[in-house]
Order: structure tokens, then sequence, then C-alpha cells
């Protein structure tokens, strides 16, 4: 378990964020033939911009944020009883 909450939690929860952050920032619901914001050196967070991406970049933020902050609680509760 200990192996668990020190090397593949923070490992997932980084994919996670990567990934629901690459739909965002690579523009994965644009078109092919498009070129996404990053590529036009544009503003990448539009708070206008409201749809899918935004959705999975939030969706990233906190789903990462929330793996971590329970395995490292889930950290030290084991170390604590032990």
């Amino acid at each position: 378990m200990k192996f668990y909450l020190k090397w593949v939690n923070p490992i997932v929860a980084l994919l996670i964020l990567i990934i629901c952050s690459w739909v965002y920032f690579g523009g994965y619901f644009v078109g092919f033939n498009e070129k996404s914001k990053f590529e036009k050196k544009e503003v990448l967070i539009d708070p206008n911009e409201m749809g899918m991406p935004m959705y999975f970049f939030a969706k990233g933020l906190f789903c990462s944020s929330m793996l971590f902050l329970f395995g490292e609680f889930m950290k030290r509760k084991l170390s604590k009883e032990q």
C-alpha cells in the first residue's frame, strides 16, 4: 500500500492532469485542418470560452488534485497507525 501511495498515486494524478490539459490546450475538439490557440500563440485560457475543452481542463485539475491530496491523507493516516 505504501508503494502505491508513494509512487503510483502521484503518477496517476499527474497523468490525469496531463491528459485533460492536452484535451484543452491541444485543441482536441478542433478540426484537424484548424490550428489550436496554442499553435497560433493566442490566449490559452479564455474566460468566455465554455464548452467541452474547458470542462475537461477543470475536471483534470479537480480530479488530479483530489487524488493527490487523498493519497497524501492516506499515507499520513497509515504512518500514524503504525
